[in-house]
């Protein structure tokens, strides 16, 4: 089934139930920290792919004070449909945390394996392995951009979009991407920051939220401007997206820790560094030259 740039999100029709469930994957050789609390993620709901099913595997470190930190998704289908739903959730989980000698240490490499089925009658659907690049737009807003980008009508799109973005802030996207394609540099980048550092809600995981990241970082990262480069680092996580465009996902984070390093944040570039390595599985270390060049600033 050829399907379309993106895939727009709706409600699940009433044939059919959800049920999400959750599970460790993980067997560490320390098995004092246990879960104290764990919430299912919301199924997403969606229109064009009612009946997918599927699941995602959840990386992070449990900390001294029984916390998530560094959530990521390490293995989902389909890929870029639960991704999101399921690191929010994996980072609200509460665990005892493990102790050694009476002092409490931090576990990394604990995984959550949060499993998506519909229950009851109704078609189940399958979406193939290709990513999944959706958007929270409504056909008939895909519609208009997708005509106003086939005839470059960069004015036209800047109208439309703007005259949108009150009831979907996600317009100032494509607002900016018109400005941007117009020459108009400044304005371009001001829309694209609207978005994503946007105050009445979290920045969303969808396709369009990528591609403003991608964006802003090379943006910040050529024209010298490490501090908004380390604060967009701060405010978003980039490897939500590591699935969906694992090299570009890559290439963001080398001019995020190089950021880091000319800003005397040393400690923090060599985290950056090491996680392009740890994140990559063996294949991808010889064939991504970003896995390569995280490595040769590890000294490995």
């Amino acid at each position: 089934m050829k399907r379309s740039f993106l895939v727009f999100f709706a409600v699940l029709t009433a044939w059919s139930s959800m049920y999400v469930s959750g599970e460790e994957t993980d067997t560490p050789v320390n098995q004092e920290y246990a879960p104290l609390e764990k919430k299912a993620p919301i199924y997403p709901y969606v229109t064009q792919f009612n009946g997918i099913e599927g699941y995602c595997i959840v990386q992070y470190t449990v900390t001294e004070l029984g916390k998530v930190r560094d959530a990521f998704p390490e293995a989902c289908s389909p890929i870029g449909l639960f991704e999101g739903v399921s690191v929010e959730s994996a980072k609200e989980f509460i665990y005892q945390p493990r102790i050694v000698d009476g002092v409490p240490q931090s576990v990394s490499g604990v995984q959550n394996k949060f499993t998506f089925d519909l229950t009851g009658g109704g078609k189940r659907m399958d979406v193939g392995d290709d990513p999944i690049k959706f958007s929270f737009l409504k056909p008939n807003e895909q519609r208009s951009i997708d005509k106003r980008l086939k005839k470059a009508d960069w004015k036209g799109l800047k109208k439309y979009a703007l005259g949108r973005k009150s009831s979907n802030y996600r317009m100032l996207f494509f607002a900016g991407y018109a400005e941007l394609m117009m020459g108009n540099s400044k304005a371009a980048y001001e829309f694209i920051e609207q978005f994503i550092f946007h105050e009445e809600e979290e920045v969303p995981f969808e396709y369009v939220t990528f591609s403003a990241i991608q964006t802003l970082v090379v943006h910040y990262y050529q024209s010298q401007q490490y501090e908004k480069l380390i604060a967009l680092d701060e405010h978003v996580d980039i490897w939500w997206f590591r699935l969906i465009e694992p090299r570009e996902v890559n290439r963001m984070a080398l001019m995020i820790a190089d950021a880091y390093g000319i800003a005397g944040k040393v400690e923090a570039s060599n985290k950056r560094f090491k996680q392009i390595v740890d994140r990559a599985p063996s294949a991808a270390e010889t064939a991504d030259p970003f896995v390569e060049m995280a490595r040769t600033a590890l000294g490995l």
